[in-house]
């Protein structure tokens, strides 16, 4: 059916305190792709853990906080 629409949800997380480990329930229902920007506005690179469906927890090498977009 050309008619279905399929809606494309994302999850922003804003990590307001630095940790070098971010545990994010998104509750997207699927593995979701992601971008991370710290604080600097730099866009970063951290190691992805997929905990379920629902969450995924992101380690960084030392404190870091700033926003992960996750779709």
């Amino acid at each position: 059916n050309w008619n279905t629409h399929i809606e494309d949800r994302n999850y922003v997380h804003n990590q307001s305190i630095a940790s070098d480990s971010w545990t994010i329930t998104h509750n997207l229902g699927k593995y979701p792709a992601g971008n991370i920007i710290d604080s600097a506005n730099s866009n970063i690179i951290g190691s992805v853990t997929y905990n379920s469906l629902n969450q995924i927890t992101i380690s960084f090498a030392g404190d870091t906080s700033g926003t992960a977009t996750l779709n």
